[in-house]
């Protein structure tokens, strides 16, 4: 993609402000959402693995489809793809609103999923376009912050909705927000001058990618239910394994790939990939088991729980700007490292909660996890970015979010599995018991095998942020 003209301070804002409300509604319907998993799972009387797939059936699209709207961008143009995203994601969640069952629910996130894939897919790579080198990193730190305020938005809104209203709310606060983002696109952002990348859509590479995520996710979160040596389970890991073979082999061959694998030659490229896979697992994972650790443990109101998980926000609005400036002066590897083991530090200090963990302790350790959070994310993003060659930013834009959303997606299955995976062989309880009926004791040792889980994940993120070396270009 290519931009003539380079776009005047006031265009450059425009398109910054509509980048952040992506951002802003992307990350409110995360948050809002996960708050209120545990009063959905008893509305309509499912297990904690059952009600986990509103959650991840929405990322489950949007990381498989993430590379497909990354081509897409290149080929034909970003603005087209922005604003169809918009439209999509608001019609998901309208019927997200509407649903009256799970199965509804769940179909309707995929809706959700398919809007979300689009907008993310190309946003940072809008940024590499449209703004100049000197300022990328401050403004991957703005959309942070933007970030960060969804985040902190989504619990505090969502549990006083699911509280006082409905669940059903958190999904129609989108709508009307969607609608002001798809007028505000389509004046706001330049037409795409010389949409660009020609050649072939790779819809069998994108047809392969999706089902070799979604055979591996299916068994990491249904194993305990069905049976880890079930033909079940055992197939789909075996059928996963051999999509994944049949994906690489794909795109390595193809004349022009939905992937290009040239750029996980770059040990750089790779290593700052792995890491914000890596510390979206932790978080993620972190993330979907705290409100059913605050309600089922602590037993919190849900707006109270809401209010807890927005702590780690307050940090992120101050120190993403921060960071991603301060790696565009000092580099990122240091700070991607040193906030990766501060991160792995808090995770394990989240491990050490019981019922009896006084609230100033748990906002103060939800505190740090914020911090470590923000300081790593905007010089990972500078990092992954700085390496994308010249005209597949969006290509490099969407396997950066692809292996971020990869991360989260099993971070929710493989916490969650985790946890129950230590309830179940300690106390022989059925994995599909609803939390609800588990002892609280019982409850808080899973729950903590898990964290710790997390605080490992993140000390391989900060080993990967150490090879990755600053190389932007």
């Amino acid at each position: 993609m290519e931009v003539p003209a380079a776009l005047s301070a006031r265009e450059q804002k425009l398109v910054l402000f509509i980048l952040a409300l992506s951002s802003f509604m992307a990350s409110l319907d995360s948050t809002i959402v996960n708050i209120s998993l545990p009063t959905i799972a008893e509305s309509f009387h499912i297990p904690m693995s059952e009600v986990s797939w509103v959650a991840m059936s929405y990322l489950l699209v949007l990381s498989g489809l993430l590379l497909v709207f990354g081509k897409l961008g290149d080929m034909h143009g970003f603005k087209k793809i922005f604003i169809a995203g918009f439209a999509v994601f608001t019609i998901g969640s309208l019927l997200c609103g509407l649903s009256g069952s799970i199965d509804a629910l769940i179909g309707s996130r995929f809706v959700q999923g398919i809007g979300a894939a689009a907008l993310e897919a190309i946003g940072p790579a809008m940024i590499a376009i449209y703004l100049p080198k000197e300022i990328r990193g401050k403004a991957l730190g703005i959309l942070a912050t933007v970030i960060s305020v969804g985040i902190a938005a989504g619990p505090i809104i969502g549990g006083l909705l699911t509280q006082y209203v409905s669940w059903h709310w958190i999904f129609f606060i989108n709508v009307p927000i969607g609608i002001c983002a798809v007028l505000l696109g389509m004046k706001c952002i330049p037409q795409d001058r010389h949409p660009v990348k020609t050649g072939a859509f790779d819809y069998p590479g994108a047809v392969v990618f999706f089902f070799a995520l979604a055979t591996l996710l299916w068994p990491i979160d249904e194993g305990l239910s069905l049976g880890w040596t079930s033909p079940a389970i055992i197939g789909s890991f075996c059928v996963s394994a051999i999509l994944w073979v049949l994906f690489v082999f794909r795109e390595t061959r193809c004349n022009d790939p939905l992937c290009d694998f040239d750029l996980f030659k770059n040990k750089n490229f790779l290593a700052a990939s792995l890491a914000a896979a890596a510390m979206m697992l932790a978080f993620a994972g972190v993330q979907y088991l705290l409100p059913f650790f605050f309600e089922g443990v602590m037993g919190y109101q849900v707006y109270v729980a809401g209010l807890l998980l927005a702590v780690p926000s307050f940090a992120l609005m101050v120190l993403g700007p921060i960071s991603g400036s301060l790696s565009d002066k000092i580099g990122s590897r240091v700070l991607a490292t040193g906030a990766a083991v501060f991160a792995a530090v808090a995770f394990f200090l989240i491990s050490l909660f019981t019922e009896q963990t006084g609230i100033l302790f748990i906002a103060g350790t939800l505190l740090c996890v914020g911090i470590a959070l923000g300081v790593f994310f905007p010089p990972n993003m500078n990092q992954i970015l700085g390496q994308s060659k010249k005209d597949e930013e969006g290509l490099g834009s969407s396997i950066m979010t692809t292996m971020k959303n990869v991360g989260e997606t099993v971070g929710i299955a493989l916490m969650g599995t985790i946890a129950l995976f230590t309830v179940v062989t300690n106390k022989n309880f059925n994995p599909n018991t609803p939390v609800a009926q588990i002892p609280m004791e019982i409850i808080v040792e899973g729950f903590a095998v898990a964290f710790i889980a997390a605080a490992v994940i993140a000390v391989i993120a900060a080993v990967l942020s150490a090879v990755a070396e600053d190389n932007p270009r």
